[in-house]
């Protein structure tokens, strides 16, 4: 008797959402590489629909105009779509003033990436884009309160109470950081901006250090 064949193996056929969601992310990341490549002014709806390989009408049905696409984008990159957000790992052997210290390096790394890269730019475009900068700034304000409230919620963890200092720490932070990442893109002296950057994270370092043992001194003479 002849052998049989197995029967092919079918692959799951993907919801609807599912579909949805990878051709959003297939834009936003055609987007992100448009943004690099051309800039905001140059990056049109077409281009991005052609580097993403998808008809126009399709891109129109997940983003009907630039300025939602450049939300999403600014959105993806500032960790504030829909992706699940890891929880940040607690237990007894961290050093939670190392780890709260290093949050700067983990902000100053991200901002050399083509995301982040691709949000400064939509950023700055905002000033020459009426579109853009009528609906960008209450996200823009909604993704720094949701950071500004993260590291104060983590300073607590370290026995600091001083919410307005985090919060004021926080805002000079990004802004620096923004202000470089921009230089950076200009400079002919990176090394000048490292520089900088240490120093900026030396401020902090300081400040931290400041509000612990203020903190500690509080605690006691309570």
């Amino acid at each position: 008797m002849a052998d049989t064949l197995p029967q092919a193996i079918k692959t799951p056929r993907r919801s609807q959402a599912e579909r949805t969601a990878a051709m959003r992310a297939r834009l936003i990341d055609a987007a992100i590489t448009c943004l690099n490549r051309l800039g905001y002014s140059a990056t049109t709806l077409a281009t991005i629909a052609e580097e993403a390989g998808v008809s126009r009408g399709g891109m129109l049905h997940q983003f009907p105009t630039k300025v939602d696409l450049m939300l999403a984008v600014v959105a993806y990159a500032s960790g504030y779509d829909d992706r699940p957000q890891a929880p940040r790992p607690h237990n007894d052997d961290v050093d939670l003033r190392a780890d709260y210290i290093d949050q700067t390096d983990k902000v100053w790394r991200a901002q050399m990436t083509p995301p982040v890269k691709a949000k400064l730019d939509i950023m700055v475009a905002a000033r020459s884009d009426p579109q853009l900068a009528a609906q960008l700034p209450s996200m823009f304000n909604a993704i720094e309160a949701r950071r500004r409230q993260f590291m104060i919620d983590f300073a607590r963890e370290l026995g600091i109470e001083d919410d307005a200092a985090i919060e004021d720490m926080v805002t000079l932070h990004m802004a620096a950081m923004r202000g470089l990442s921009i230089e950076m893109l200009l400079t002919d002296d990176p090394e000048r901006i490292e520089r900088a950057y240490v120093l900026l994270k030396r401020y902090k370092q300081d400040l931290v250090d400041r509000l612990l043992s203020e903190a500690a001194q509080a605690r006691a003479t309570a």
